[in-house]
């Protein structure tokens, strides 16, 4: 092994083998049959798309899924902003306490925090009881199965990846050139949308796109949430492909939702690099994205100048009064969204420990009886177990290959590096539901469908470009001179990968880890084409319960789920910390 390992293109193919295997395989193989059968296979028609596109029915969803998910992006990145600007003038105590705040949610199943949303918006939920009891309204209102459901749940969903991405960007930026332009006569508000926005919004736009693109295949919360007038084109695909049995339409369905992300990112790409959407420690080699970018912020600035000045003057105006040195607004804004995205998960926690046999909040008094039902709840201990086996088998697979393709990836020399980048990142850009798709037909030609190994491909496929993301980043400030200076040593590679490299990448591997395991715990959409008669994984028990029985044991196995978050990432940034700490010690001596 350590003779073959010395041949440095032996190396390269045996790092690249395992990611090339799967993307190649299991996505870009299954993608083109999908196109294949869209067009009738041998029959090459277009019928099947003729039918998206004059079907009052399927363009009417089309229409949907577009403007909710431009409507749902405008907003988390509105609710996010001045979240990720804050963050970006605290110190390192207050950044992760506020941090956790985000992180908590994100990292909290979709299925969890659909069902609090559930919670609130029901007849007898939070917001219903609060009007009543203030007199504003005599009855319930409908606020499920409506747009403001879906929108509302969607942004609660993807604020604190808006936050995340826009602060990776704006961390970058110097505070001192807005101050600067105060100090030549510009006012805060000049200041702001003519220094510091300016120069943030690269990262705005990353947020938008990555936000839009996901929302465009997103089916958990329009499903749960929203009614047949809200039907979202990811809910059309599953039931052509589930209950109508019409494939090719389905297929069809997918490759033009497939089609639209494509353009929406290669528009995109005309402005900022592609890669740092997901990853923003990608190397940003395209000066000439931003000065495009650069050159249509100018222009529009021009085109609109008086219009501008006028705006600048009047929002001068409206918020002196709350510009403060200690930024106490900004303080409370950020407050509220924290509460906004955290209440939710709080209004779970409070439900499972109540007396009631029905959701009510809130509850009429406290007890651990849904504790203790779910204490001998048989099935929800078979899909926790199932759920924990998938997850263990994920995360090291997935951890194994990305580590190996990011390896190879942050030290190949050539020169298609950044493309080979974005391919890694492929299933990330694709919507989920088409891979569901691609996979189940796939799966079911070589028989791996309804298997444990075909189930866990899936989830690799998944969770493997987290990986990927997490250890380019930590192998490009790896310093390279270790290897060598070892080798110096008498290690061989193998001793000098074992005692010298995976010791400082560890932090890294148990983060990246960590996101394949929590990926792979609430996928819903792969597991339900690919399960077939194996035993349900928690998602999936949360999907049948939500849809058909909503109790109080539902808060109670959301809260446990809740619990085993905040211990996950409580751990990663423990760990994260202690390896700060560790690497600092040398320096200070």
């Amino acid at each position: 092994m350590n003779a073959l390992l010395s041949i440095r293109w032996v190396r390269e193919l045996v790092l690249a083998l395992p990611l090339a295997l799967l993307l190649i395989v299991f996505l870009i193989v299954p993608l083109m049959s999908t196109l294949w059968s869209s067009f009738g296979g041998s029959d090459l028609t277009l019928d099947h798309y003729r039918r998206v596109f004059t079907d009052p029915n399927n363009f009417s969803v089309l229409q949907s899924t577009l403007s909710v998910g431009a409507m749902v992006t405008i907003f988390s990145l509105l609710l996010g902003y001045p979240v990720a600007y804050l963050m970006t003038r605290l110190g390192p105590s207050a950044l992760a306490v506020v941090a956790m705040f985000l992180l908590v949610p994100l990292f909290t199943a979709f299925l969890i925090r659909t069902y609090s949303w559930i919670l609130i918006l029901g007849r007898q939920g939070v917001v219903n009881n609060a009007l009543i009891w203030l007199g504003l309204t005599d009855g319930p209102l409908e606020l499920l199965n409506t747009t403001f459901a879906v929108v509302v749940g969607m942004v609660h969903v993807f604020t604190p990846m808006a936050v995340m991405t826009m602060y990776s960007a704006m961390v970058r930026v110097d505070h001192s050139l807005s101050t600067a332009a105060q100090i030549l006569g510009a006012t805060p508000t000049q200041a702001f949308v003519r220094v510091y926005f300016p120069l943030t919004l690269p990262g705005v736009l990353a947020a938008g796109v990555l936000i839009f693109i996901v929302s465009l295949g997103f089916y958990i919360t329009p499903a749960l949430l929203g009614g047949p007038a809200n039907t979202m084109i990811s809910q059309l695909i599953v039931t052509q492909m589930t209950t109508l049995l019409n494939f090719e339409l389905g297929f069809a369905s997918s490759i033009v939702l497939l089609l639209i992300t494509a353009a929406i990112l290669g528009l995109a790409s005309l402005f900022i690099p592609l890669e740092v959407i997901w990853s923003s420690a990608a190397e940003q080699r395209a000066p000439g994205r931003s000065y495009l970018l650069k050159r249509a912020a100018d222009g529009v600035g021009r085109l609109f100048s008086p219009v501008l000045t006028t705006a600048e003057t009047l929002l001068h105006r409206l918020t002196r009064p709350l510009i403060t040195q200690r930024g106490v607004w900004l303080w409370a804004f950020t407050v509220a969204i924290l509460l906004f995205l955290t209440a939710p998960l709080i209004v779970v926690v409070f439900l499972s420990f109540s007396s009631s046999s029905f959701v009510v909040f809130p509850p009429p008094g406290y007890s651990l009886r849904w504790w203790q039902e779910l204490a001998l709840a048989n099935d929800w201990h078979s899909a926790f177990l199932a759920s924990l086996r998938l997850g263990a088998v994920v995360a090291v697979v997935s951890t194994v290959i990305g580590t190996m393709g990011a390896t190879w990836l942050v030290r190949t020399r050539l020169p298609i590096k950044r493309a080979l980048f974005l391919l890694s990142l492929s299933p990330l850009i694709v919507p989920v539901i088409i891979i569901s798709v691609s996979l189940y037909v796939f799966e079911a030609r070589i028989g791996l469908l309804g298997r444990f190994a075909g189930l866990v491909i899936g989830h690799v496929l998944l969770a493997t470009p987290y990986v990927v993301v997490v250890m380019s980043a930590a192998l490009r400030n790896l310093d390279p001179s270790l290897e060598p200076a070892a080798a110096i040593h008498g290690a061989r590679p193998m001793q000098a990968l074992r005692m010298v490299v995976l010791p400082i990448l560890r932090p890294a591997l148990l983060t990246g880890g960590l996101l394949a395991f929590l990926t792979s715990f609430d996928e819903l959409l792969v597991t339900i084409f690919l399960l077939g008669r194996q035993t349900q994984t928690i998602p999936l028990k949360f999907w049948g319960d939500i849809r058909f029985q909503i109790d109080p044991l539902l808060s109670a196995a959301s809260t446990l789920i809740v619990l085993l978050v905040i211990v996950s990432i409580g751990l990663a940034q423990w760990s994260r910390i202690r390896a700060l700490r560790r690497g600092a010690r040398p320096e200070q001596r």
